[in-house]
């Protein structure tokens, strides 16, 4: 009875809220001067009378009116509408500006109630005097922050310093598995609708699949507990002072962990900006922040084919640039880990080699075959000829559509006599053309390459609001190959594949022109000497088997290139 109640709640919002003020807008006799809408950012910037405020009568876009739905819709909706938001690219730039307000800004829940649940949950704990409780109550402010799951209060702890304390909204889970049953159901009922023409189904795409997915990640987020294990985790692979990573060093809040419980989080309160919050006619603030980006694509990178464990929701909330007090060096700050990714190694190697075989040599058919490494796509369709052939000629079409390539010379071949032209990936392309592949060829689309490219695409989003010419691949590109050259794993996979990459088709042999080409690519994009690349190359084992090979490799065809230049009796003496 409850789940029908619930039920009828979404229809009634979503009809009211979304469905109704969409239409009236539309009519002929409330278009506005401007009349019919002629694309779809007209359409959703589109406004209509929403209440009246001292006579001031207060109207709403249809894009606002979507966010208003979310947010009465609750949790589960308002992570659909995030998962959106950082798309420009993929919906119309109006609903997209809308949707941000979801990440960090929605309604909060009564404060009372909220510093209710504080007070009970940390006396609970036992690890925090009395008088220093009441004292950090009496500091608390009200909500600074309040999202889908829970809000942010700031507060002075005695003998520390300010700290942010995150408490849940009450009576959330309960409504979370509500909505879980009915998305799930609905799903049944939608694969279950026969298709047309010999189709057994209408919709062949795997919605169960996808909503179970969906709703493990929001089941993950109301964990909090689980999120503070997170916290320490991410912050002794990324954290400042006690970082992991070379490459990478990203302020990351210290948590309280003995005052943490199933329903309030209390950790270091950062204070800083959104990437996203700076003046277009502040070109050192746009540089910086682009700067700060960058840096979070090549965390990511890190994350997904280093270390494999992800923060797979990097949206513009979560992300602040945040100022050293001593230095004043503007640095990352993470926030919100809800959700953190584990990627296994075999995927991590087959990322690597599929970015490389794709910009490097531009192989789709190398690319297809690293799907069953990707643990994308069942051995079964790579090992049936016609279904090879037809998946390489599928993945042909998608890459047309979701890379532009600069234009080649009449003549002259694609690649650069001086290195590789790394292509602009288009993800307003990329999300359709992989549901196709989805459906008709078996794709399985495990949790963490959904965030994997979630993250990437969040953050190439913010990127391109900052600068539209911000191309990803040419910071994943040089990333990749580094991996590939490096082989850190020793993966007898990347071995093959960095190995095929250099030889000549024909003969075998080490293509001189391929190897050159593939150290400066590394040099060029990530700003090193050559020297230096080949001696990062040479610091893993991995990549000391492969300078090993290739310079036997290389001995042997002078060797016998002088054979074949001595006379015959030259060569008769010789031997």
């Amino acid at each position: 009875m409850i789940a029908v109640k619930r039920a009828v709640d979404i229809v009634s919002i979503i009809i009211s809220d979304i469905v109704a003020p969409l239409v009236t807008s539309l009519l002929p006799w409330s278009s506005s001067p401007d009349g019919y809408p002629s694309d779809w950012n007209q359409i959703w910037s589109r406004t209509t009378p929403f209440s009246t405020v001292n006579g001031t009568e207060i109207r709403l876009s249809n894009a606002e009116r979507v966010v208003l739905a979310l947010e009465r819709l609750g949790c589960t909706y308002v992570k659909f509408g995030q998962a959106l938001s950082s798309r420009p690219d993929v919906i119309p730039e109006p609903l997209a500006d809308a949707l941000c307000k979801l990440q960090d800004q929605m309604e909060p829940f009564d404060s009372k109630v909220a510093k209710e649940i504080i007070r009970a949950e940390l006396n609970e704990t036992g690890n925090i005097k009395s008088d220093d409780l009441a004292s950090l109550m009496e500091s608390l402010s009200g909500p600074v922050a309040a999202a889908s799951i829970g809000q942010v209060h700031k507060g002075l702890m005695p003998g520390y310093g300010y700290v942010a304390i995150k408490v849940r909204r009450p009576g959330i889970h309960e409504i979370v598995e509500l909505d879980a049953t009915l998305l799930r159901l609905l799903a049944i009922w939608v694969e279950s609708i026969p298709g047309f023409g010999g189709r057994r189904q209408l919709v062949r795409t795997k919605i169960i699949d996808a909503v179970d997915e969906f709703m493990s990640r929001v089941y993950e987020e109301l964990d909090y507990q689980n999120e503070a294990t997170n916290v320490q985790t991410f912050s002794e692979l990324y954290g400042r002072g006690n970082s992991k990573s070379d490459t990478v060093n990203v302020v990351v809040p210290e948590l309280l962990e003995g005052l943490c419980t199933d329903n309030v989080i209390v950790m270091e309160w950062i204070d800083g900006s959104k990437l996203t919050e700076v003046d277009n006619d502040d070109e050192k603030a746009l540089m910086e922040n682009l700067a700060l980006v960058e840096t979070g694509i090549e965390c990511t990178l890190s994350q997904l084919l280093t270390t494999g464990i992800m923060h797979a929701d990097p949206h513009a909330g979560n992300l602040l640039k945040v100022k050293d007090g001593a230095s004043g060096e503007v640095k990352l700050g993470y926030l919100d880990f809800g959700v953190l990714s584990s990627i296994p190694s075999s995927v991590r190697d087959g990322l690597v080699c599929a970015v490389v075989q794709l910009v490097f040599a531009r192989d789709v058919e190398a690319v297809a075959q690293m799907f069953t490494e990707l643990q994308l796509l069942p051995a079964s369709v790579l090992r049936d000829p016609g279904r090879k052939n037809a998946l390489t000629v599928a993945l042909q079409d998608t890459f047309d559509r979701v890379l532009q390539y600069e234009n080649p010379i009449p003549g002259q071949s694609r690649l650069k006599r001086d290195g590789t032209s790394v292509p602009i990936l288009r993800f307003d392309n990329l999300l359709g053309s992989l549901s196709r592949l989805v459906a008709d060829f078996e794709f399985k689309l495990p949790p963490y390459f959904l965030n994997n490219a979630r993250a990437l695409g969040t953050l190439e989003g913010i990127a391109r609001s900052l600068d539209p010419s911000f191309n990803v691949l040419r910071v994943v590109y040089p990333y990749a190959l580094n991996r590939l050259l490096q082989n850190p794993s020793g993966s007898p996979v990347v071995e093959e594949t960095l190995l095929s990459l250099v030889r000549n088709q024909q003969t075998g042999s080490i293509d001189r022109q391929k190897l050159n080409r593939l150290l400066d690519d590394s040099a060029t994009l990530t700003g090193y000497s050559r020297r230096r690349v080949i001696k990062d190359v040479l610091k893993t084992k991995g990549g000391k088997a492969f300078i090993a090979k290739v310079v036997v490799d290389l001995a042997k065809e002078e060797y016998e290139g002088r054979r074949r230049t001595l006379s015959p009796r030259k060569a008769y003496f010789r031997l």
